[in-house]
């Protein structure tokens, strides 16, 4: 499978889980080619095309805590409002909670991209929610694909 088919399967199947949790916001983040930096690649439901640009550091906002600790992170304004007001994405979208976890290529693996979404409601995600649509996202094989380094 070529690189543009991938990234319109990609699209496809993050909207449709966009759809299912009830997001108005869905992104993913891969390696950039140029360096070993993540960025959000697929972007959907953003209201302003910045977020496309953003570097994700390490412990700077929700991705980054992800990329950092590998685990899946929730943000809103009642649990953790300071890392809502840090998170690049949050700010950038205007988004009032959300949630990102690793996409792992195995159990024991390091992060291959990171998921990501949000709402601008205030109603909180369920970690446990996030972290099967990260399974079945794992599943889909879509993501080995994206390893063997077919997405361009």
């Amino acid at each position: 499978m070529n690189g543009s088919n991938i990234r319109e399967h990609l699209a496809l199947e993050l909207e449709r889980l966009r759809e299912r949790n009830g997001s108005d916001f869905a992104a993913i983040a891969l390696p950039a080619s140029d360096d070993r930096a993540m960025r959000w690649q697929i972007v959907l439901g953003g209201r302003n095309g910045k977020v496309g640009q953003m570097k994700i550091k390490p412990g700077v906002g929700l991705g980054g805590m992800v990329l950092r600790h590998g685990t899946v992170y929730t943000v809103n304004d009642g649990e953790n409002a300071e890392l809502l007001e840090a998170c690049p994405v949050m700010l950038a979208e205007r988004l009032a909670s959300g949630i990102a976890c690793p996409l792992i290529e195995s159990d024991t693996g390091p992060a291959a991209g990171i998921l990501l979404f949000g709402r601008r409601g205030r109603e909180a995600y369920e970690k446990f929610a996030i972290s099967r649509i990260g399974e079945e996202f794992r599943d889909s094989g879509l993501l080995t694909g994206l390893l063997d380094g077919d997405f361009g």
